[in-house]
C-alpha cells in the first residue's frame, strides 16, 4: 500500500512539470516546450528539450528537423546538415528536411544534389513552390540560362504570389539583371502575406542596398529587429549599414544598446571591441574589453581578446604581462595552458624560437591534446622546414577538431613540404568544404591546378574566387600569371585592367604590368613599370631582380651595375643590393670585384643563402672547389638549415674528389629534409660506386627502394637498378633498367649500367649493345673506363 502511494504521489509532483503519460506525451510536451524556447529566441533551453525528446525515441524525425532548425539559428551549419540528413534517412520523403538540404547544396554550387532532391520532393507532390523554385535556380546558376530561368520564375510567381521562396528566387535573378524595381515589387508582395518572413526581409534589404537605397535598407532592418528583438544579427546588420553611411556615431550607439540587452553576451562586447578598433579607436576598444572582462572576470575569450588588442596595436609588454597574469592565477586550467601558448607565439614572432619551443612543449607536456599548442607546435615544425612533424602535429589537432578550416589549410602546407601534393589537395579541399572563407587553401588549389598542368580548371578556381571576391589582389594577380603562361594575353589584359581599378598604381598593379609588358616584348615598357614597383618597395627583391634580369636580357650589364651602384650609393646596407651587385659582376666576369660584393653582402645580411651560393656558384664554375667549399661552410655556419646550401656543398665536394665529405654533406641534407630525393638518389649512388660493402649497399637499397613507386624517373630508376644489381638481384636489375633507358634512351651512364646488367647475366650480344651506345658520346661519365674494358672483352 505505501508503495503505491509513493508512486501516486510520483506521480503527482511529475504531472505538475510534465503530465505522467506514455512516452508519446511525454514526447509532445518536450516538443512543444522546445517550440515554445526557439519562439522566444532560446535555442540552448530548446536544444535540451530536444534531446530529451530524443532520449525517449531516437528515430524522432521531428525532432531531428526541429534541432536543425535550432542550429541553423545559431550558425553551426554543418550540425544542421547532418540533422536534415538524419531526417532524410529516417524518412526519406520528408519535404521539409529535403528542402533545406537542397538549399544547402544549391549554396555548395552541387547542381545534381539540388536536382534530386527537388525530384524526391516532386515525385509525391508535382506543384511543390519550393522544389519548383530550386530546379529554376538551377538553371538560373549558368549566366547563359538566366533569361530562361527569369520567365520560368515568373510564371511560378503568378501561380504561387505569396510563396517566400518563390519571390526569393524571382528577386534574386531580377536582381542579376539588375532590375532592382521589378525585385522589390515582388518581395514586398510576399511580405504582406509573410511580414516576418526573415529571408525574405534579407532579401529585400540587399536589395535596396544595391540599389543604393539606404534608408530603404535601414527601415527593413528595423523591422527585423522588432519582429525579434532578442537578435543580435539584426542589430549588427544595422550598425553595419550605419558604418557604410559613414554614421559611426549611430553604429556605435547601436551596437553599446545590444551589449545593454545582453550583457552577459560575449560575441556582443567582442564585437564592440572589433568595430570600435576598425574605426581606429584603439582606447576606446581597450576600455571596452577592460570593461568586459570586469563583468565577466572568468571569459576566456574576453581575456583574449584584450591581450590580442595589446599585441595588435604595439602594446606587446602589456599583452605578456596579462598573459603572465593568467599563466599565474589559472596555472593548468585551459586558461592557463592556453595562455602559456600565447606566450610561446609571441617568443616565436620575436625570434626567440628555442624559448617558444620550449614553451610549447611545457603546454604539451600538461595537456598533450592542446589544440592551441600542437597547432603552434605544428607552425614551428613548417617554419623549420619539417614536414614530418608538422603533418603529425595538425593530423592530431584534427582527429579531434576536424572542423578547424585553417588547420586542414595548414596540413595541405605540411604535405606540400613533403612533397606529397594529392594529400595536399585532399587537405585544402577539406578546408575549402569546411569553411568557403578560406581563401588560402582555394588559391592553393588553383596553384596545385596549375602546376599539373590543369589550367583550365586553375582558371575556374580563380573565377570562382573572384565572383565572391572581385577585389581579391592575390587572386587577380594569380589569374595574370596564368593567362601569361598559358598565352592568353589578351585576357591577361583585361584582368590587368580589374586590378588596375582594385589596386590603382599599387605596387602589386605595376609589378603585373610589367610581367604582361614584358610577355608582349615590349621590354623598355617591362622595365620601366618594374622600375615604378621598385620605387614603391625599395627593399623588396621581387622588383629590383626582374628590373636587372630585364637589363641583362637586353644585354645592358653595365646598366644594371649602374643601376645597383646608384641604389647602394644612397643605401650602402640595401639588404639585397650587394647580392645582386655580385651576380651582375660574375656575369661581367668580373670575379674580383664580385668576390667582394657576395662578401659583404653575407656580412650584412648572412642568413640570405643566395650570395652565399652564388659566390661559391662563382668558384665552383672556375674549378676551384676548395674556395667554394670554404664559403659553403661559413654560409652553413650563418644558416645552418639550408638545404640548398647542404646539397651546394655536397656538389663542392664531390667536385674536388671528396667523396667521403660528399656523402657526409648528403646526409646532412637529408637530415634537413628527409624527402629530398636528389640528395638520396646522389648518396646511393656515391654508397655503391665508392664504399662497395655491404653495409654500404644495404643504406643504399634503403636510400633508393621507393624510386619506383615514389620517383620513377629514369635516373632515379637507374640508381635503384644499380643497386639492385650490386646486390646480386640481376632479374630486378635487368626489368628496371630496361624500363629506364626505354624513358631515357641516350643516356650514356643508363646504357653503361644496363650493358654491364646484361654481361653479368652471361647475354654478351646485348651487353655489346648497350655499351657500344654508352660510348658513342665522348663525354665522361662514373664507369666509361670499364665500359670500354668490358667491351673489349666480348669483341675479344
Amino acid at each position: 500500500m505505501k508503495r503505491q502511494v509513493a508512486l501516486l504521489m510520483l506521480c503527482m509532483v511529475a504531472t505538475a512539470f510534465l503530465g505522467c503519460g506514455g512516452p508519446e506525451e511525454r514526447k509532445t510536451k518536450y516538443r512543444n516546450l522546445a517550440q515554445e524556447h526557439i519562439e522566444a529566441g532560446n535555442y540552448p533551453k530548446a536544444r535540451v528539450a530536444l534531446r530529451n525528446v530524443l532520449k525517449i525515441d531516437a528515430r524522432d524525425a521531428d525532432a531531428y528537423f526541429l534541432f536543425a532548425q535550432v542550429e541553423e539559428k545559431e550558425k553551426n551549419w554543418r550540425n544542421a546538415v547532418k540533422l536534415y540528413q538524419e531526417v532524410v534517412e529516417l524518412v526519406p520523403d520528408h519535404s521539409g528536411a529535403l528542402i533545406a538540404l537542397a538549399k544547402y547544396y544549391l549554396e555548395a554550387r552541387l547542381s545534381e544534389h539540388v536536382t534530386a532532391a527537388a525530384d524526391k520532393v516532386l515525385a509525391k507532390q508535382p506543384r511543390h513552390p519550393q522544389a519548383l523554385a530550386l530546379k529554376i535556380a538551377v538553371l538560373g546558376s549558368t549566366d547563359d540560362m538566366v533569361p530562361a530561368a527569369v520567365s520560368k520564375a515568373e510564371a511560378l510567381s503568378q501561380e504561387f504570389p505569396a510563396e517566400p521562396d518563390v519571390a526569393i528566387l524571382l528577386a534574386t535573378l531580377y536582381r542579376q539583371q539588375r532590375r532592382f524595381a521589378n525585385a522589390k515589387v515582388i518581395l514586398r508582395r510576399a511580405l504582406q502575406t509573410h511580414p516576418h518572413e526573415m529571408d525574405v526581409l534579407n532579401n529585400l534589404h540587399n536589395t535596396l542596398l544595391e540599389a543604393g537605397d539606404m534608408k530603404g535598407g535601414e527601415a527593413v532592418i528595423r523591422v527585423m529587429i522588432e519582429a525579434e528583438p532578442a537578435s543580435f544579427d539584426h542589430r549588427l546588420k544595422l550598425a553595419r549599414l550605419f558604418d557604410t553611411m559613414g554614421a559611426q556615431r549611430e553604429a556605435e550607439s547601436v551596437l553599446r544598446e545590444a551589449v545593454a540587452l545582453d550583457q552577459d553576451s560575449e560575441a556582443r562586447r567582442l564585437m564592440l571591441a572589433d568595430f570600435l578598433v576598425t574605426r581606429k579607436d584603439v582606447s576606446a576598444a581597450e576600455r571596452a574589453l577592460i570593461e568586459a572582462v570586469e563583468h565577466l572576470p572568468h571569459s576566456g575569450k574576453l581575456q583574449f581578446a584584450l591581450s590580442g588588442l595589446y599585441r595588435r596595436h604595439g602594446s606587446a609588454d602589456k599583452a605578456r604581462a596579462r598573459y603572465l597574469e593568467l599563466v599565474d592565477e589559472y596555472k593548468d586550467k585551459p586558461i592557463g595552458l592556453e595562455a602559456k601558448v600565447k606566450l610561446a607565439e609571441m617568443n616565436l614572432e620575436e625570434g626567440r624560437q628555442a624559448e617558444a619551443e620550449r614553451e610549447v612543449g611545457e603546454a604539451l607536456k600538461d595537456n598533450p591534446r592542446s589544440a592551441e599548442a600542437l597547432t603552434l607546435s605544428g607552425k614551428i615544425a613548417l617554419a623549420n622546414h619539417n614536414g614530418k612533424d608538422a603533418v603529425q602535429a595538425f593530423r592530431t589537432v584534427l582527429h579531434d577538431q576536424p572542423e578547424q578550416a585553417t588547420v586542414q589549410f595548414l596540413l595541405g602546407q605540411a604535405y606540400l613540404l613533403n612533397k606529397e601534393p594529392a594529400l595536399a589537395r585532399e587537405s585544402f579541399e577539406r578546408a575549402v568544404a569546411l569553411y568557403p572563407g578560406q581563401v588560402d587553401a582555394r588559391r592553393s588549389l588553383a596553384i596545385l591546378e596549375s602546376q599539373s598542368g590543369r589550367h583550365r580548371e586553375a582558371r575556374a578556381r580563380l573565377d570562382d574566387l573572384l565572383k565572391q571576391r572581385p577585389d581579391d589582389i592575390s587572386a587577380l594577380e594569380m589569374l595574370i600569371n596564368l593567362d601569361l603562361l598559358t598565352g592568353n594575353l589578351d585576357e591577361a589584359g583585361r584582368t590587368l585592367e580589374r586590378l588596375r581599378g582594385t589596386a590603382g598604381a599599387s605596387y602589386a598593379f605595376h609589378m603585373a604590368e610589367g610581367r604582361y609588358l614584358q610577355a608582349r616584348n615590349r621590354l623598355d615598357e617591362a622595365a620601366a613599370a618594374y622600375a615604378r614597383a621598385a620605387m614603391l618597395a625599395p627593399n623588396d627583391l621581387d622588383a629590383l631582380l626582374a628590373v636587372i634580369k630585364l637589363d641583362i636580357v637586353r644585354g645592358r650589364v653595365a646598366q644594371a651595375q649602374q643601376r645597383l651602384e646608384t641604389i647602394l650609393a644612397a643605401n650602402p646596407t640595401h639588404r639585397f643590393g650587394h647580392g645582386l651587385l655580385g651576380e651582375v659582376l660574375t656575369l661581367a666576369g668580373q670575379y674580383g670585384p664580385a668576390d667582394e660584393q657576395f662578401r659583404e653582402a653575407t656580412r650584412l645580411h648572412p642568413k640570405w643563402t643566395a650570395p652565399w651560393i652564388n659566390w661559391a656558384s662563382m668558384w665552383l664554375a672556375q674549378r676551384q672547389s676548395a674556395r667554394a667549399v670554404q664559403i659553403i661552410q661559413a654560409g652553413l655556419s650563418a644558416a645552418p638549415e639550408s638545404e640548398e646550401l647542404s646539397m651546394l656543398l655536397a656538389s663542392a665536394q664531390s667536385d674536388g674528389g671528396r667523396m667521403d665529405a660528399a656523402m657526409q654533406a648528403y646526409e646532412a641534407t637529408l637530415r634537413i629534409n628527409p624527402r629530398n630525393i636528389l640528395a638520396a638518389n646522389n648518396l646511393a649512388v656515391l654508397l655503391v660506386d665508392y664504399k662497395r660493402d655491404q653495409v654500404s649497399l644495404q643504406k643504399a637499397f634503403a636510400l633508393s627502394r621507393d624510386f619506383e613507386k615514389e620517383a620513377p624517373h629514369p635516373a632515379f630508376l637507374d640508381t635503384l637498378a644499380w643497386v639492385r644489381l650490386k646486390m646480386g638481384h640481376q632479374e630486378e636489375a635487368l626489368r628496371l633498367l630496361r624500363d629506364a633507358v626505354g624513358k631515357s634512351p641516350d643516356t650514356s651512364v643508363i646504357n653503361y649500367h644496363l650493358g654491364i646488367a646484361y654481361y653479368q647475366s652471361g647475354k654478351a650480344s646485348e651487353a655489346r649493345v648497350y655499351l657500344t651506345k654508352s660510348l658513342k658520346v665522348p663525354d665522361a661519365f662514373p664507369g666509361r673506363e670499364e665500359a670500354e674494358q668490358v667491351l673489349a672483352q666480348i669483341r675479344g
